[in-house]
């Protein structure tokens, strides 16, 4: 070859290695053969999903609309992260961490935990798996803590993908069996669906189609008849994966095809990606490499945002597309970048195709040096490949050996169980005629204790009502010295034996008398009413005096019961001094000059009834108070119903906690 077309030659590989290295698509030579236009409809049935502008927009309006980050927010940005992941894996990762420290900040365990999810799958799709492992390593953590089965399979489901994509098919199928099968069922029978797919996938790269195929046919049934799409579309990928192993390969692209149409419903870029990739594989095997090369550089640009993972597998499908239509400048050209990006991302496989692409490509151009020089790195590269492959194999097998091992023995252990359990069965045969009549006899019994504490019961029952007739008729005699005073006062003003001056006096000492009467008569009346036992009427009660006695002196209320408390029982005592405790509580509020809010909490604490009584005021006669007579009258009360008072003057107000027992 004369040396001014072997300057030209040269000069057009340097301007090819540049365009590479600029991230051009090189341009076919114009002698190569006629370019393929590509087809309308070929690219909108191979395109990506991609998210919308609008949609994003949408999302950012609504997060940036909301008055305060809560929850929703939350929610809200893990959707946009979801959304824009669907573009550019790695820019979802932004809003995934703003949405983990609103989580983490508004202490959500559980958004906390899917978040931390969220963000190892990114890595997981991004092929940076010591990342992933962290981030899921904190989600396991996170699910443990809040007991979330489900989060916890899942975890377990992540860690078995990441290990069966760097080759180590044991330590995935041990994260896989982790997992019993009591768990398909109910709200986990979704997550182990998804382990069912793992196993048929480690399976299938192992070469043991049969058993994959048995895992993903259990889990397609699932997944049909409990309606979960985002598994079927998994399903059929690893089918399709099967049958091309298989060389079956209309049945590769149907399961493909189908993959595809529902991850394009469910807008899942990743996986729509992957079956793009497949299709355009099963292209170029049936010889059809224009259609290879035209789905190859439809999907090229998007890969390398949403599944970064792909490209060497695109860059050397168009490899060997160009050199297979007689172009091979353009199958160097994609042969180096595939190199590049499989030595990039840690892909043997694709340097070891990558190779072999360049040494055909070279070998075909007449450059038999560089030709021989790949030749050599492509030998080695599958002699290492080879051989890793081969002690992954030897480790996963041996691993499934134990495991089937292991389930002999359970079976064999179940058999001498189940003997075991003939024998003692004969021997409760011949002892159940004596059980029945210890049975009888024990019925008895229990039915004359029964009826003796039933007729217990009732007479108890009988003393209380009594008792509380008995106190109710006490009461009348107590109020009547305050009844005989109010009497005493009316007949000497009646007969005008007061000075008229102080008759004003006297009728307002006469009317407080009077109210103070009927207000203990109503206080202790109700206190011991058998109908009064459920807190309801307890908590109307207390809300009627707090509103009688605090708003006329200009005070607030804030009074919040916990849901449960209706439907709890209060003793007789408990509830006399819950009461009692409470009017004091107020008015000590009352008689505190600087409260103008008072605070009231009502909670359960085990079989603790819980009152907390708290104001807002404050003074130079805060620090005297819990020495007054109103407190230590609070404290005997509590006392006497086996409870408790503590005070609390340390803070802003004053705070009285009372702790009645229920029982």
């Amino acid at each position: 070859m004369p040396h001014f077309l072997l300057r030209l030659a040269a000069l057009l590989g340097l301007g090819l290695l540049a365009a590479w290295s600029a991230g051009a698509t090189p341009r076919r030579p114009a002698a190569a053969g006629p370019s393929v236009a590509p087809n309308p409809a070929t690219l909108a049935a191979s395109s990506v999903q991609r998210t919308s502008q609008h949609r994003l927009d949408s999302l950012q309006a609504l997060i940036d609309a909301r008055p305060q980050p809560d929850t929703i927010t939350v929610m809200l940005l893990t959707k946009l992260a979801w959304e824009r992941q669907q573009r550019d894996t790695r820019s979802g990762l932004p809003v995934l961490q703003q949405a983990l420290r609103l989580a983490r900040r508004l202490h959500c365990r559980d958004f906390e935990a899917e978040t931390l999810l969220e963000v190892a799958d990114c890595y997981i799709l991004l092929g940076e798996y010591e990342a992933a492992k962290h981030w899921m390593t904190l989600a396991e953590a996170e699910f443990t803590r809040i007991h979330n089965i489900g989060g916890q399979i899942r975890c377990l489901g992540r860690l078995a993908k990441i290990a069966a994509q760097q080759g180590q098919y044991a330590t995935a199928l041990a994260y896989c069996f982790r997992v019993p099968p009591s768990f398909d069922a109910g709200d986990t029978r979704r997550f182990y669906t998804s382990l069912q797919i793992q196993i048929g996938n480690v399976y299938r790269q192992l070469g043991e189609l049969d058993n994959a195929e048995q895992y993903l046919h259990h889990a397609l049934q699932v997944s049909q008849h409990w309606d979960y799409p985002d598994r079927l579309n998994l399903i059929f990928g690893e089918l399709g994966e099967i049958r091309r192993q298989q060389g079956r390969w209309m049945e590769a692209r149907y399961y493909y095809t189908q993959s595809m149409a529902i991850s394009q419903r469910l807008h899942l870029a990743a996986e729509v990606l992957r079956m793009e990739i497949n299709l355009a594989e099963m292209d170029e095997q049936l010889g059809h490499g224009a259609a290879a090369m035209t789905r190859a550089h439809v999907v090229l640009g998007t890969a390398r945002k949403v599944l970064p993972l792909s490209v060497p597998r695109v860059l050397g499908l168009l490899a060997r597309s160009s050199l297979g239509r007689g172009w091979p400048d353009s199958a160097v050209v994609y042969a180096r970048r595939s190199l590049r990006e499989s030595q990039l991302l840690h892909v043997p496989e694709g340097i070891r195709d990558a190779h072999e692409v360049l040494a055909r490509a070279y070998a075909r151009r007449g450059d038999f040096a560089r030709a021989y020089q790949a030749q050599q790195q492509f030998m080695a590269a599958r002699d290492s490949l080879t051989g890793a492959e081969v002690s992954r194999r030897t480790v996963a097998l041996q691993y499934r050996h134990e495991l089937g091992q292991q389930q002999a023995q359970i079976q064999l252990l179940t058999q001498k169980t189940r003997l075991q359990q003939q024998r003692q069965e004969l021997n409760r045969l011949r002892q159940r005629w004596q059980a029945l009549l210890l049975l009888g006899l024990a019925g008895l019994i229990l039915g004359l204790s029964g009826l003796a504490f039933w007729q217990y019961r009732r007479r108890q029952a009988a003393r209380e009502a009594a008792l509380r007739t008995s106190l109710a008729a006490d009461l009348h005699d107590d109020v009547g010295s305050l009844l005989t005073q109010i009497s005493m006062q009316s007949t000497m003003l009646r007969e005008g034996l007061y000075p008229p001056e102080q008759q004003r006096q006297h009728l307002d000492h006469m009317a407080e008398t009077s109210r103070q009467a009927a207000r203990q008569m109503s206080d202790v009346v109700w206190g011991i009413d058998a109908r009064n036992d459920s807190l309801t009427s307890v908590l109307d009660r207390m809300r009627d005096h707090a509103y009688l006695v605090l708003p006329p002196a200009g005070v607030e209320l804030d009074f919040v019961a916990e849901p449960d408390l209706t439907a709890a029982a209060v003793p007789l005592a408990a509830r006399q001094a819950l009461y009692l405790i409470y009017k004091e509580a107020l008015h000590n509020a009352v008689k505190h000059a600087g409260a103008r809010q008072v605070t009231v909490r009502l909670r359960l604490r085990g079989r603790q009834l819980e009152l907390d009584v708290h104001d807002d005021g404050s003074g130079a006669a805060l620090p005297a108070r819990p020495v007054g007579q109103g407190l230590r009258n609070m404290q005997a009360r509590a006392a006497a119903a086996a409870g408790s008072v503590s005070y609390d003057a340390s803070g802003p107000g004053f705070r009285v906690v009372a702790r009645l027992p229920l029982s």
